[in-house]
């Protein structure tokens, strides 16, 4: 049942017993004033108290670098510097770099499309904002050098490093008119949301939490597998001031159940007495922002008890093994099956075979944006803000999960600093929903970095065998592939994966016999989703590997072998559709040749 402290349902901050100083600096050239715990970090000032949004945080650790800001003209991550070390101190952000207007810095980013999702671009911009103070005219190894604490996980860095390059050499500014009609053709308009991307304004899951939100706080296992009891949850709230409430599966009014693929949908918002894997989120706390940055959960009246837990396939589909879902016998998600021809007699009568075996492991998509957002009552209607991928689909499970008509709940998308397919999945949208739905009151959560990695989905492991013939001419005569994919604890877009991989798993070459099974295994590892390409790129790594081994058989050079065997316009897949037009990739391997014979040739002197 709900646990809503009297009296916390209403507005209010609570008093936070941590001893707090006025700490005076100055922020983009304005002198401010802050009373604040002097260990706070100084991200979160900036954000918190000043509202200046434009310096994001991705990871609370000094790992990714979005929160860079200048202090005293050196560039630092604001997530680790304490609040009161910069007493006296200029600060600049990236709102402080042209006073609202585009420095040429800006607007060399948005001449070269530098900004993407846009999550990163605040702290390049400081970092190399600070490169070219010191350094006006860089060479490109030493604005590497300069960039090298900020991540970005979308660009690659090359437009980045272009973009801070054509800064350097026409600081006087760079004409950002848009193509005018009649000269577009060719050439690289700027995004319709560059400017906010790169003065700060742009708007991601955590940037607009409303002053009055409670904070979320998700209580999650530690274990693989386990059952779980909940201690005196009312005496604990009592005990903790600024706590608002503490809410658990017991609270949730609708179906307790979510997926992105309606008939394999298993995944509870909140377990219910146990849990499948390591992060899955058993309840929720509430409160006042300054309670639950300083709560400790030490105390927090759970109890476990580990149950025995399967992380491999091979496992999970071993005699005996314990299901992780009770109507799926073997751990068995679903699978997915092409045949074309006779495989069998094709690889039997091959004047050359390749055979193997090769494992991938998890992938983290590793977004800089953790997961974020926050819900509101809005008359009859929940609103949720947050980063998304897909809000119709946030919608309607959200509605499921609360018990609410579709109509009834709202999925505001804000900007989202990276997602490649994870960010498709529910996460944190029922959860702030239900606390919104609860208290009356706006709810926000930010997961952290570790709570992200921990239970949101990764790309699939894979378990993949396969075996490919060719005859004497280099022609593929047939193959056979076999893959046990991962899928984790809940089946999120495994049923995709599983079916996917059998249609690609040769690869754009013609194949004229063959037979492809993917079968998506659960463990207790974590969720595994949809990650650019379901599947594909794990059975790449098989069939390409052995296409190497072929050629080398044959005494063929790689690439050629590839273009002997490559689908043209009028051949059929694996599948049986026949490519009438379009067909692009032997084009694509010719363009490749002089490169391919030079990287050979580099290789060869190299290890000469």
């Amino acid at each position: 049942m709900s646990m809503v402290h009297p009296g916390m349902a209403q507005s209010g901050v609570a008093q936070s017993g941590i001893e707090r100083a006025d700490i005076a600096f100055e922020v983009n050239g304005a002198a401010v004033r802050v009373s604040v715990p002097p260990v706070r970090r100084l991200s979160q000032v900036l954000r918190d108290e000043l509202r200046l949004t434009g310096t994001k945080v991705g990871c609370d650790a000094g790992d990714c670098g979005a929160c860079t800001v200048l202090v005293d003209g050196d560039p630092v991550c604001a997530c680790l510097v304490p609040a009161a070390s910069v007493t006296g101190a200029s600060v600049t952000t990236v709102e402080g770099l042209a006073n609202g207007r585009l420095s040429a810095l800006q607007a060399s980013f948005l001449d070269h499309g530098a900004a993407q999702c846009g999550i990163c671009t605040p702290g390049l911009l400081v970092a190399a904002t600070a490169l070219l103070e010191r350094n006006p005219t860089p060479s490109e190894a030493e604005t590497q050098d300069a960039l090298g604490g900020v991540l970005c996980r979308c660009t690659g860095y090359r437009k980045i490093v272009a973009a801070v390059m054509q800064a350097s050499r026409h600081m006087n500014g760079i004409d950002l008119r848009q193509p005018d009609v009649g000269h577009a053709v060719g050439a690289s308009p700027i995004r319709l949301d560059g400017v906010p991307k790169v003065n700060g304004t742009e708007k991601f899951g955590g940037d607009s939490f409303p002053v009055d939100a409670l904070s979320v706080l998700v209580v999650r296992s530690p274990h693989y597998h386990a059952g779980f009891a909940f201690g005196d949850l009312d005496a604990w709230v009592e005990a903790h001031p600024g706590i608002a409430g503490v809410f658990t599966a017991a609270d949730i009014p609708g179906k307790n159940c979510f997926g992105v693929i309606g008939p394999f949908a298993d995944q509870p918002a909140l377990a219910e007495g146990f849990v499948r894997l390591r992060g899955e989120a058993v309840a929720l706390v509430a409160g006042e922002r300054e309670a639950i940055l300083d709560l400790d959960l030490t105390d927090f009246p759970i109890s476990w008890t580990e149950l025995p837990h399967v992380l491999q396939p091979r496992e999970a589909k071993a005699d005996g093994a314990a299901l992780i879902h009770q109507h799926r016998p073997a751990n068995l998600l679903t699978s997915g099956y092409v045949e074309r021809g006779d495989p069998e007699r094709a690889l039997a009568g091959a004047t050359v075979t390749a055979s193997g075996a090769i494992e991938t492991s998890f992938v983290e998509h590793a977004y800089i944006e953790p997961e974020a957002g926050y819900a509101y009552i809005d008359g009859d209607t929940l609103v949720v803000v947050a980063c998304t991928q897909a809000p119709y689909m946030d919608r309607d499970d959200t509605a499921k999960v609360l018990g609410l008509a579709v109509d009834k709940v709202r999925i505001v998308p804000t900007a989202t600093g990276g997602g490649f397919g994870s960010k498709l999945d529910v996460s944190l949208q029922p959860l702030i929903g239900l606390v919104a739905m609860k208290t009356g009151r706006p709810a926000a959560l930010a997961y952290t970095r570790n709570e992200s990695m921990m239970s949101t989905t990764k790309r699939h492991p894979a378990e993949m065998k396969a075996t490919i013939g060719a005859d004497a001419e280099g022609r593929i005569t047939g193959m056979v592939f076999e893959g046990d994919f991962n899928t984790g604890a809940y089946a999120s877009w495994g049923p995709t994966v599983a079916n996917r991989v059998p249609v690609h798993a040769s690869g754009p070459y013609a194949t004229p016999n063959y037979r492809a099974t993917g079968y998506a295994i659960h463990t207790n590892g974590p969720i595994a989703g949809a990650f650019r390409g379901f599947g594909v790129p794990q059975a790449t790594i098989m069939q390409e590997t052995l296409y190497d081994e072929l050629a080398g058989k044959l005494g063929m050079d790689r690439l050629d072998f590839r273009l002997k065997n490559c689908l043209r316009d009028g051949c059929e897949t694996v599948t049986g559709q026949r490519l009438e037009s379009g067909v692009g990739i032997g084009e694509c391997l010719e363009q490749l040749q002089p490169h391919w014979a030079r990287a050979l040739a580099d290789a060869e002197a190299f290890n000469a």
